[in-house]
């Protein structure tokens, strides 16, 4: 048995666990998302411009009671809420590694150009973000306990629950590790594409996820999900789909070399079309032998 083989062996054994590890990661991590936009953010407190000016209208400094304290007082009422909320989308994010991690491998045995970045983001961005986002969202509810614990309810005693050097750090982690996880979609997708691991469809679909995780346009990550669910049913093949054929090749088959294919016998598979069969020009009625003596006959009278 040789290398490609080998290669071959282990990505089908593999290939069902990854498919439900990019399921569940797709399912978890946009459940999480709309729990939270629905349950904590949507029911957050909000301090209005007049609240917060009300202090200086009236002469004071600053306000015995800071407006922000009712931001706290809900975050402490709804801890167990937002940290099971939480660890379901840190898992979200953890199962992301394996789909990941298994087409950048995928895609380097088929002769991929060597990209040490790309195997160090698809590794550890998706993990380290999970622990990043946990450890933030309890660093928040600590901070929430600690504020209502004291007397204090002055605008130095909120800036000191809700700041910290280690908080701050905690932040710098996620907004690392969440602009790797964006460049790894993009650089996993686009490679794999290109050695014809994905389809055209899924991986500019996972381009665009990746993009999103910096620039969010939609408030759920929905395009996230359906490039996860599509990569988990594309392992999975079900209704007898065909993966790419690269995948069965254990080589490179990009799919502007598989144009010629398409317009012969056309595609199948994931995000595949077959091509339109012109339908054959209408014949013309052929004369029958009396109408054309007759038309013989009038010529020769003339």
């Amino acid at each position: 048995m040789d290398d490609r083989e080998r290669q071959l062996e282990a990505e089908g054994a593999a290939r069902t666990r990854v498919a439900i590890y990019a399921i569940v990661a797709g399912v978890l991590y946009l459940a999480g998302e709309f729990l939270y936009g629905l349950l904590i953010s949507a029911k957050t407190p909000t301090i209005g411009v007049v609240q917060g000016l009300v202090p200086a209208l009236r002469g004071q400094q600053a306000a015995a009671v800071d407006p922000r304290t009712i931001e706290e007082q809900f975050l402490a009422h709804h801890t167990a809420q937002a940290i099971v909320i939480w660890v379901v989308i840190a898992v979200g994010l953890w199962a992301m590694r394996w789909p990941l991690l298994y087409l950048r491998e995928a895609e380097m045995a088929r002769g991929g150009r060597p990209s040490n970045l790309t195997g160090v983001l698809a590794s550890y961005a998706s993990p380290v973000l999970g622990v990043a986002v946990l450890a933030l969202a309890v660093s928040i509810q600590i901070g929430a306990h600690h504020y209502l614990d004291h007397t204090a309810r002055d605008s130095a005693a909120v800036n000191a629950a809700t700041g910290g050097p280690v908080r701050l750090g905690i932040a710098i982690v996620a907004e690392l590790a969440q602009l790797g996880l964006a460049i790894v979609f993009v650089l996993v997708s686009l490679r794999a594409m290109r050695v014809g691991l994905l389809t055209r469809l899924i991986g500019s679909l996972g381009i665009i996820a990746g993009v999103l995780f910096v620039i969010s346009i939609v408030p759920i990550p929905l395009v996230q999900f359906i490039w996860l669910l599509a990569v988990g049913l594309m392992f999975l093949q079900p209704g007898g789909q065909q993966l790419p054929p690269a995948w069965a090749a254990g080589e490179a088959i990009p799919w502007v070399n598989q144009a010629a294919d398409r317009r012969a016998q056309g595609r199948s598979g994931w995000g595949g079309r077959r091509p339109m069969v012109p339908a054959p020009a209408p014949s013309l009625p052929v004369a029958t032998s009396a109408a054309a003596a007759a038309k013989k006959r009038k010529r020769r009278r003339r």
